[in-house]
This record gives structure tokens, sequence and C-alpha cells, in this order.
């Protein structure tokens, strides 16, 4: 009997099944993405906190696909003086990520308004037909 569970353990062949661990890919952020959030980061007026926004959207990448303040004509005016005249952040979410952004630009950034940019003018926005049918494309944080 001995010989046989010897045979018996020499034959066993051990095997590990290691289960596949799903990981987020880190996304790095565009040279023109990191220009925008430093100009968010030196952005601040109100209650807007542009450094401690641009540093929670650095930390928080996986959320989004792109982020932009744009400025409007009267930053031109002003700009020598070192105003930036910006009240307005656009996000364009990562799926499954819009209702979270949005909750935290209301609730810890103190946004005054939040609007939600639906796939038709998305579309024209962004300049492609490769959105997919949602009314939830782009959010904008307005502060006054």
């Amino acid at each position: 009997m001995a010989t046989s569970n010897n045979r018996k353990k020499k034959d066993v062949k051990i095997e590990f099944t290691i289960s596949p661990v799903l990981q987020q890919v880190e996304k790095k952020l565009s040279e023109a993405q990191n220009f925008q959030l430093e100009v968010i980061a030196k952005t601040n007026f109100n209650s807007f906190n542009g450094k401690a926004i641009a540093a929670w959207l650095r930390e928080n990448h996986r959320m989004w696909r792109a982020v932009l303040l744009p400025l409007d004509f009267i930053s031109l005016r002003d700009m020598d003086d070192g105003n930036w005249h910006a009240d307005t952040l656009y996000i364009y979410p990562e799926n499954g990520y819009g209702f979270k952004l949005e909750e935290i630009m209301k609730e810890q950034f103190h946004a005054d308004e939040t609007q939600w940019i639906g796939r038709e003018s998305a579309m024209r926005m962004l300049g492609t037909s490769k959105i997919p049918d949602t009314s939830y494309v782009l959010l904008s944080a307005w502060w006054d």
C-alpha cells in the first residue's frame, strides 16, 4: 500500500489557478490636458477654488475623459492685468461617473449650477457623430 500511495503522490500534478484581477488601466494625462489643469489651478474667483478643483481632477482622472475651462472675450481686455475670466467648467465624463462628478461639483466645490449637455448638442460641440445615444454626455458646472 505504501508503494501505491507514493506513486499517487508523484503522479498528482499540483496546479495553481490565479484568477485574473481586473485592474483599471492607469490613464496618462496628455500635455494639452495638463496645460488645461494648470489653467484651472490658477483660476480663482468667488467660490471657484481652481487649485482644489484641479488637484481633485488630477487625483480622479479615471472618472473623466477631458476637462476644459474656456474663457470669454472679456479675458482679452483684462488678461494683461492677470485676470482670467472663466466661470464654466466642462467635463467629459467616463462612462458611469457622470452623476458622481455632478454631485462632487455641487457639494464639494459649490458649483452654483450644473447642467447636462445631451447627445445632439454634444456631437455639434465636439464635432463628432460617435457619441452613444444618451442624454447625459457633457457636464457643465457654473460658478457665479
